[in-house]
């Protein structure tokens, strides 16, 4: 018999308490404490010391694991091999002659008229019985045949046949002295078509004897023939593919001679023969697997029957045999023959073309007015392994209104990119550079080629933008480049980062003051959506040219943290326009709402019927429109600073003096219309790279702009347009548009047609405050004043 099943250092017994804490106990420590308990049973009670030898209910302490189940199908069997289980016995639990029993379920039996034994087995692993028990006794042998421990290495375990499916274990000995465990080992059963499912071992023990009862795993009846299948190392590609076929029967002999396995390509794919099967496990040879090819289909076989269940790779390829057929995609072969599988078809690689594409599987919500937004990670994939070309490009460029965080922060931001780059099978190595004199555009210029069997990836992670104030909507990123991929991508949702509100819309009268209004609620989209940053921290609330606030009203947080000072209200330079500002003291841990309580307006007589527009600016709302690169956002500072605009009041009667005046233009035709009365210029309204073009004299007087107010000074090449207190100038050749002493950066030069000044129609609006429609059906103009 082998000393022990397991090693144990025999001076020192670890275990662990409460805390984590390990704790080392000697051996002549634990010799001790049993010493010392038993003299304090003896000056005790002396009934507990029965106890030791006659356990109760209370004292028993034993418990059952199952070290092996193997699989075994349902077919009638001699000598099958199931599993082994442990039962383990805590110390001073048992007394000598405790004894359990061990009975196999129906369809199983240790064997008939004496074919199979139980008995003590010499070894933890010894086959020799149908049951063969053996026993660890640890520290309660150390006295081994000493007859004052009461244990005798001859006689400690008995175990006898009851019934063709039972057994009974006596063990005759006391464990005072150390804990024990009892093998068993279920080597040769015989089995009688058993149903499916866990074989369990069912164990009974008195209550008396130390011992519980209950029952253990030792294997798993499975349907005949069950083998499993799965494919490793499959590959992309444009025609040849390769892949790892791993074949595991479930039984022994599940893919006998007699049975066979077939996995069928989809259209346009056919086999190529198969290669040397690598046995893994099992007992027969790699030249016993058998496989034939017919086209599309793979016949898979066994030469031999297998005695221990067998598992083995055989590596498979296959190619494009009909490009019109063949499907781009994973390549799915479907699985059927006489054996059953545990699956129905199996992906053994994916089929496409050359190319690649970009995605993004999760877009962002961010703020406009906003830098450091993150928006969803793009993916930039190719299509099969090997699709994309050293020095080859992808380009992503964003709308007007955005831009890379890099460039929002420089005008020359080089290769800086504000995000990572996370890589999958070589493709990687990408220099970042960005285009365009506003730097919308960044450029990936691809320096690694992949060299995987799979298609390779590059996820732009965490990537950083800026939105100007105002914009909403889908924020979408085109897609170009050398690589040829194109296409637009949805990268983030913008929302406003913090709306305006009126209480109420009251009718106001011109040339009057302290008219009251209803309450003015500013309200966050989100927490620190109020900006205080790099000294960043006003908000200012604009009123239109000629509307003033009679007085400074109450500014107050009342929903939210956030924290304001510093309330004023003035005019806006020479422009007219009231305004009321305030300062963001601390931002918001919640998002906040602030309100201007009851606030009055003075409307000047200049001021025209219609709506009275409140703005929301300042760099505490409108935080991209002031600190961007100036350059890169130069736009963003001269026309999209404000964050948010609603009506807070109207004007029911026009002012005195002021007119209505509507004037429709014709593209290509030099006649045109005011209020209905016609009219003929010298030159006529006209297309160009997608913009429509107006002669701005004729523009101007229908307007109402006097004659004698349309000046032109040679020397400087400049038109004056003088309407009411507004005075617009236009610089020909130049993008420079100046109102009220205001300089706006127009999009195009202003130049001239016919020796008449010309501008798109947008900024003809601007020029001379009107309003402006084009209808592409009719082809025409609509210019109105706007007061």
């Amino acid at each position: 018999m082998s000393d022990k099943i397991r090693q144990k250092d025999k001076n020192n017994i670890s275990g662990y308490i409460q805390g984590g804490e390990k704790k080392v106990m000697t051996k002549f420590n634990k010799k001790m404490i049993n010493v010392l308990a038993t003299a304090t049973l003896v000056a005790g009670v002396a009934a507990p010391i029965a106890a030791l030898t006659a356990p109760t209910a209370v004292h028993a302490s034993s418990s059952y694991t199952a070290l092996s189940t193997p699989s075994i199908n349902s077919d009638q069997q001699n000598n099958a091999v199931l599993g082994r289980a442990k039962v383990s016995i805590s110390q001073a639990s048992i007394a000598s002659g405790a004894s359990f029993t061990i009975t196999l379920p129906k369809g199983f039996d240790f064997g008939k008229s004496g074919d199979l034994q139980v008995g003590r087995a010499t070894s933890a692993t010894d086959a020799t019985y149908g049951l063969g028990v053996y026993l660890d006794a640890q520290d309660n042998a150390l006295d081994k045949n000493a007859a004052a421990t009461g244990y005798n290495d001859a006689t400690a375990i008995k175990v006898e046949k009851l019934t063709d499916n039972s057994a009974k274990v006596t063990l005759n000995f006391d464990n005072s002295k150390d804990s024990a465990d009892v093998y068993l080992n279920f080597a040769n059963i015989n089995v009688s078509g058993p149903s499916n499912g866990p074989v369990k071992a069912t164990i009974d023990a008195s209550s008396l004897s130390g011992l519980t009862s209950g029952e253990v795993t030792i294997a798993n009846v499975v349907s005949s023939g069950q083998v499993s299948l799965s494919a490793a190392d499959t590959v992309s590609n444009t025609d040849n593919f390769t892949a790892t076929l791993k074949v595991k029967e479930q039984t022994a002999g599940a893919l006998a001679n007699n049975n066979n396995i077939k996995l069928k390509l989809p259209s346009g794919f056919k086999w190529n023969a198969s290669g040397t099967a690598s046995i893994l496990f099992g007992d027969i040879a790699s030249g016993d697997v058998v496989s034939k090819v017919d086209g599309d289909t793979l016949t898979l076989s066994l030469k031999t029957k297998s005695s221990k269940e067998t598992t083995f790779n055989l590596p498979l390829s296959f190619y494009v045999d009909d490009e019109t057929n063949a499907k781009e995609g994973d390549v799915t072969a479907s699985i059927s023959g006489n054996t059953t599988t545990d699956v129905s078809s199996l992906v053994v690689g994916n089929y496409g073309q050359i190319g690649g594409g970009v995605s993004v599987a999760s877009p962002t919500t961010i703020l406009a007015g906003h830098d450091e937004q993150k928006i969803g990670d793009i993916v930039i994939k190719e299509k099969v392994a090997g699709s994309f070309v050293n020095n080859r490009t992808v380009t992503l460029r964003l709308p007007e209104g955005a831009r890379w965080q890099s460039t929002f922060e420089s005008n020359t931001p080089g290769s800086n990119f504000s995000g990572s780059f996370e890589n999958t099978n070589g493709l990687g190595g990408a220099d970042v550079s960005y285009t365009d004199s506003d730097k919308r555009t960044l450029r990936l210029t691809f320096k690694n080629v992949n060299s995987s069997k799979d298609p390779g990836t590059l996820k732009l992670k965490n990537v950083e933008v800026a939105t100007q104030p105002g914009f909403s909507g889908d924020l979408n990123v085109d897609v170009a480049g050398s690589q040829g991929l194109s296409g637009s991508v949805k990268v983030a949702t913008v929302k406003q980062a913090v709306t305006l509100a009126a209480a109420s819309k009251p009718t106001l009268t011109i040339g009057l003051g302290d008219q009251q209004v209803g309450d003015i609620t500013i309200t966050e989209a989100a927490k620190e959506a109020f900006v205080k940053k790099d000294g960043s921290r006003e908000v200012i609330l604009e009123l239109p040219t000629g509307v003033r606030f009679a007085a400074t009203p109450e500014v107050k947080v009342t929903a939210g943290d956030v924290k304001v000072k510093s309330v004023s209200t003035d005019t806006y330079g020479e422009s007219n326009k009231g305004r009321l500002s305030f300062y963001i003291d601390s931002e918001s841990a919640t998002p906040s709402t602030i309100t201007i309580s009851a606030p009055k307006l003075t409307v000047d007589r200049t001021v025209a019927q219609g709506d009275i527009v409140a703005k929301l600016k300042g760099s505490a709302v409108s935080y991209t429109a002031y600190k961007g690169a100036s350059d890169n956002t130069q736009n963003w500072k001269d026309n999209n600073t404000a964050a948010a605009e609603t009506a807070i009041a109207t004007v029911g009667t026009p002012a005195p003096g002021a007119t209505k005046s509507k004037a429709v233009f014709t593209l290509g035709s030099t006649a045109y219309t005011v209020n209905g009365e016609s009219k003929t210029a010298d030159v006529a309204a006209y297309a160009e790279n997608g913009r429509t073009y107006l002669p701005v004299r004729y523009a101007a007087e229908a307007l109402g702009v006097s004659p004698q107010n349309i000046l032109f000074d040679k020397a400087t090449s400049t038109v004056t347009l003088i309407k009411g207190d507004r005075v617009a100038q236009i610089k020909l050749n130049t993008n420079l548009l100046t109102i009220n002493g205001s300089v706006v950066r127009m999009d195009v030069k202003a130049v001239t047609n016919k020796n008449r000044t010309v501008l798109p129609i947008f900024w003809v609006s601007r020029a001379l405050d009107a309003s402006i429609n084009y209808d592409a059906t009719a082809k025409t103009v609509t210019v109105e004043n706007n007061n």
